[in-house]
């Protein structure tokens, strides 16, 4: 789908044969799924304009790191649970509980720890990446 404006409105198409050259091409960004309308088009004085490509990027960052944060959450939720049972014994006073379940989960402690550390590495490339292509390189996966 290519979108591009034309007597100050807004014009859409699906074969690059209907569209002029300048027109932003749509769902070939490599981004799936395909980002909704808002990140190519603003209101802005009333009228409807296309993004410029830098406004683009900061919306398309904007999208991934809303998408690695579902993601990061996902990841964690299922041992959130030991989290919880840590700091209720911390809460209660109970240092000697809290050291016992801090050493009977060490192991997903420390997957916790290396999931937020990939976090924000991927949070950090995501925010640095100049352009679309490098933004579409990073992948939101862990392991």
């Amino acid at each position: 789908m290519f979108v591009w404006m034309e007597n100050n409105e807004l014009k859409v198409a699906f074969q690059r044969e209907f569209v002029p050259e300048d027109a932003i091409e749509i769902d070939t960004l490599g981004l799936n799924p395909v980002p909704p309308l808002e990140v190519f088009i603003k209101i802005e004085n009333g009228r409807i304009v296309l993004r410029n490509q830098d406004e683009i990027l900061q919306k398309l960052k904007e999208a991934k790191l809303t998408e690695l944060k579902n993601y990061v959450a996902n990841l964690l939720e299922p041992t959130d649970y030991v989290v919880v049972r840590i700091a209720e014994a911390e809460i209660n006073g109970d240092t000697e509980t809290a050291e016992q379940l801090k050493q009977k989960y060490a192991k997903p402690l420390q997957e916790r720890e290396a999931i937020r550390q990939w976090n924000e590495q991927t949070k950090q490339a995501i925010r640095n990446a100049k352009t679309l292509d490098e933004l579409k390189q990073i992948e939101i996966r862990y392991g």
